[in-house]
C-alpha cells in the first residue's frame, strides 16, 4: 500500500444488537414510504456490521470504507485492493489492530437500494469474483471466508515485491 494513502477510523459501532432492534422496530411507526426507506437503510447498514462484528469478519462499509471502520483516503483512485492489504484493520470489537484480517466473501444484497444490488455491495462482490473465484471444470469457486496469503504468518503487509529490470 503506499504510503500516500492516508487511513483514519471511524467512530466505534458499540451497542449494535440493541441499535438494530431498536431500528426494526420503527418500522411500525413509519409515516411515509420515504421515512420507511430510511429506516430500512439505517437497519441494514446496522445488520451488516453487527454480522460482520458477529463473525469478526471484514468487507466493505461504503466507498473506502471496512466494517472495522478503517477509512482509507488519498491523492489517487483507490481501489478495494488498496483497503484489503491495508496494515491497519482492527477488530471491530476490541478496537486492536488486526495485522492478519479474514474477509467476507460475496455479500449480496444486504444494503439498502431500490430493486438492484447496492453499488458498494456489487463492488465488493465484483472484487471477490474478479480476483478470488477460481474455474472448476466450468464452474466457479468463491470462497466464503478468506484472508491474504503473507510470507510470514500475521505480518501486516504484503512483502515487498523484488524489481526486475
Amino acid at each position: 500500500m503506499s504510503d500516500l494513502i492516508e487511513w483514519d477510523y471511524l467512530p466505534a459501532e458499540i451497542n449494535l444488537e440493541s441499535r438494530y432492534l431498536a431500528t426494526k422496530a420503527q418500522h411500525a411507526n413509519a409515516s411515509s414510504v420515504v421515512e420507511h426507506w430510511g429506516i430500512q437503510s439505517r437497519q441494514n447498514k446496522l445488520k451488516a456490521l453487527l454480522d460482520d462484528q458477529r463473525d469478526n469478519l471484514h468487507s466493505l462499509l461504503s466507498v473506502n470504507t471496512c466494517t472495522c471502520g478503517l477509512k482509507i483516503s488519498g491523492g489517487r483512485a483507490l481501489e478495494i485492493s488498496d483497503l484489503v492489504i491495508s496494515r491497519h484493520h482492527r477488530n471491530p470489537v476490541t478496537l486492536k489492530p488486526e495485522p492478519d484480517p479474514v474477509f467476507r466473501g460475496i455479500v449480496g444484497t444486504r444494503l439498502f437500494n431500490l430493486n438492484f444490488q447496492n453499488p458498494t455491495d456489487a463492488k465488493w462482490d465484483d472484487f471477490v469474483l474478479n480476483y478470488l473465484g477460481n474455474d472448476l471444470k466450468g464452474k466457479i469457486a468463491i470462497p466464503v471466508i478468506w484472508r491474504i496469503r503473507r510470507e510470514q504468518p500475521n505480518q501486516p503487509w504484503l512483502p515487498k515485491m523484488n524489481k526486475q529490470n
